[in-house]
């Protein structure tokens, strides 16, 4: 954030106030404009290169900031640009409620100073994060990435994790999906990046959430990955075994098909139901007997089926 104070010389109190206080905030000195009737033009032209880079302005003192031709133009570049204006007089004139009445623009207008202050120490998180996500977009736009989940899957599959922050810091969900209703969670479980699936779930992702594509959430991608790492991952996050994917084959099945004995083990071994049958009536306990899987189907008489 760069915070610009701008005030007239009778308000010398509020003006040091106001720089102790946002020194106290962000660590830094605050730029001030000083109003003067008067301003040169090299003056003028050092306030307005101030005000480009202002993101945060508090104005000590409407009436006077108004009275000036040059700080009128000033403060029009800064509700241009967007700039968050916290305006303060102690005048409640006819001119500061129509600055009140500009609060959707981006106007705060007080008559009382330490509101002010207040105000801003309570927003100032708030503050934080929209700064946060204003440029990390545009540095998404100056590299030419376009802030789509589709972009995001794709970097989230290069492992490109310094652009993937990008994307979350400029908002994107977390639990986002590509035009093909695949959620992020799964885009890195495809990948086996373990550290992104873990990054992914720190930030709140679903780990239950179910693909569009195959109707598989995470955990059933990793068993078909044959990835146990991860399988055994999700399990300690909760994901569900019992879910059934879009083309009917419960995770079990999937386990089952791919021969892997330890995954089959572990889902087992975590609550998976042998006998939950696929969309043709089978379950995992009779395909690992049709296609002669003498390991799994030893594993799984450790498990016999559940008395309806």
């Amino acid at each position: 954030m760069n915070w610009l104070v701008i005030a007239s010389g009778s308000d010398n109190d509020k003006l040091n106030k106001a720089k102790d206080f946002l020194l106290s905030k962000t660590g830094e000195d605050p730029n001030v404009i000083l109003i003067s009737e008067n301003l040169d033009l090299e003056e003028l032209q050092k306030n307005f290169r101030t005000v480009q880079k202002t993101t945060h302005c508090i104005v000590i003192g409407a009436s006077s900031v108004f009275s000036s031709s040059d700080c009128i133009f000033l403060m029009g570049f800064l509700m241009g640009s967007q700039a968050n204006l916290l305006i303060y007089d102690k005048k409640d004139d006819h001119l500061f409620e129509k600055l009140r009445d500009g609060r959707t623009l981006g106007f705060n207008s007080f008559t009382d100073f330490d509101t002010l202050l207040k105000f801003i120490d309570e927003k100032f998180n708030d503050f934080e994060q929209i700064e946060l996500e204003r440029n990390s977009l545009i540095s998404l736009f100056t590299m030419g990435i376009p802030f789509t989940a589709d972009s995001f899957a794709h970097y989230l599959e290069k492992e490109l994790q310094d652009v993937c922050q990008m994307f979350i810091n400029a908002g994107m969900p977390v639990n986002a999906k590509t035009s093909e209703g695949v959620p992020m969670l799964n885009i890195a479980t495809r990948a086996e990046h373990m550290d992104q699936v873990e990054w992914l779930i720190g930030l709140g992702a679903d780990v239950n959430s179910i693909s569009g594509d195959r109707g598989y959430t995470a955990v059933m991608d990793a068993v078909w990955r044959k990835n146990y790492a991860l399988t055994e991952y999700y399990i300690s996050k909760g994901a569900g075994l019992n879910v059934v994917s879009s083309d009917g084959q419960p995770i079990l099945v999937l386990a089952v098909g791919n021969g892997d004995e330890k995954i089959v083990k572990l889902l087992l071994d975590n609550g998976a139901d042998p006998d939950l049958p696929d969309s043709m009536g089978m379950s995992a306990r009779k395909y690992a007997g049709l296609f002669k899987k003498a390991a799994i189907v030893e594993i799984m008489e450790k498990y016999p089926p559940k008395e309806k």
